[in-house]
């Protein structure tokens, strides 16, 4: 399986509001930064912040608009999300995910991305 895959089957996993199986993607002591948030470390501290984010949202998607590999241990997915909220409003965003793997995990996950019109 390759990097590329491996992140993809972990958007799937978002998409699929299935927090352990996300949080089953990451290295025991991964490092996620989403947004202007401040970062979390290891994996209780990733689905402390995932979860309840998948529960704000009925879906989260991602429509991959491209993906690099510049290094054999990065992955770069340029995003456009899409989260569909509770209330029935639907906003899409964009996001530029920067990935480091160790071996066939995530180490690290900075998302790039302005989430506030999210929670407007």
């Amino acid at each position: 399986m390759s990097n590329a895959d491996i992140v993809r089957r972990a958007f799937a996993a978002v998409e699929a509001n299935d927090v352990d199986t996300y949080v089953s993607f990451f290295t025991a002591d991964a490092v996620y930064q989403a947004a202007n948030f401040p970062p979390v470390v290891g994996t209780e501290g990733i689905r402390q912040f995932a979860a309840p984010v998948m529960e704000t949202f009925s879906r989260v998607t991602h429509d991959i608009k491209a993906m690099w590999e510049p290094e054999s241990d990065v992955v770069v997915a340029e995003v456009e999300l899409t989260y569909s909220r509770k209330d029935g409003k639907v906003v899409k965003l964009p996001c530029l995910d920067v990935v480091r793997l160790d071996g066939n995990k995530i180490k690290s996950l900075q998302a790039y991305l302005d989430i506030s019109p999210a929670f407007a």
